[in-house]
């Protein structure tokens, strides 16, 4: 895919262009299949990446990304990009000269998936994770997690109702390694309180609370190892 043409995508989406088909200018459709992409600022290290800029195929795709930061930002939360295999390049964006990581992707034909930039040991390698947007049940949301706070070791995971007690609570994913994604669990609508403790512990290490959750909505929890400090940090993406 040449620079211009993921330009075009990335800019019509930008512009509103909502109708998954249409991804250049007004009334342009696609030529090939495409998949839809998200990128989120995973990395701890602050030195390098306290905020990124990330290219895809030589295209802006992403400028000034936090940590726990996904791109594109609501109201539109994915970009197309054609099917195939894919290069990506991260850069610090106070220093662009700095290379975060360089490396490719797979993108598949009707799906959607997201990147997770990470710190794995000393190095920054890419996390490709497929989502599964398809609607929950009627008047439920789907909610999983992804346990990336590699520091944090094996963490048991209680999804509940805010402040809800889990006294009394098998955990809802227990013994969770660095680096996994869980499965998409069913919930009522409304808010979600995300609670992660060492196994066999009560006692959170990590607390993420949602907003409200609007039937027929997916969300994803992350852990985060801190970019400053000791203490872990939580984020919540918007699926649909």
């Amino acid at each position: 895919m040449n620079r211009r043409l993921i330009t075009l995508l990335v800019v019509a989406t930008m512009s509103g262009a909502c109708d998954k088909k249409v991804v250049g200018p007004t009334g342009v459709e696609a030529t090939q299949p495409f998949g839809r992409l998200r990128v989120v600022n995973a990395v701890s290290d602050a030195t390098i990446a306290d905020r990124v800029n990330v290219l895809v195929e030589g295209a802006p795709f992403a400028v000034s990304l936090a940590l726990g930061g996904a791109a594109p930002a609501a109201p539109v939360l994915y970009f197309p990009v054609y099917e195939g295999s894919r290069q990506i390049s991260v850069r610090r964006t106070a220093d662009t000269s700095v290379h975060v990581l360089d490396g490719t992707f797979q993108i598949a034909a009707n799906t959607d998936q997201t990147i997770f930039v990470v710190k794995q040991g000393g190095a920054v390698v890419s996390l490709l994770v497929p989502d599964d947007n398809t609607p929950p049940s009627t008047g439920e949301v789907k909610l999983r997690v992804i346990h990336l706070a590699q520091s944090a070791g094996n963490v048991d995971i209680y999804v509940t109702a805010p402040n809800a007690s889990i006294a009394a609570l098998a955990p809802s994913f227990a013994n969770v390694a660095p680096g996994t994604v869980s499965a998409y669990l069913p919930r009522l609508a409304g808010a979600a309180q995300v609670r992660f403790t060492a196994p066999g512990s009560k006692t959170p290490i990590l607390t993420v609370t949602t907003p409200a959750i609007p039937a027929g909505a997916i969300r994803t929890v992350l852990s985060l190892d801190p970019q400053t400090g000791i203490a872990l940090a939580g984020a919540t993406l918007t699926d649909r």
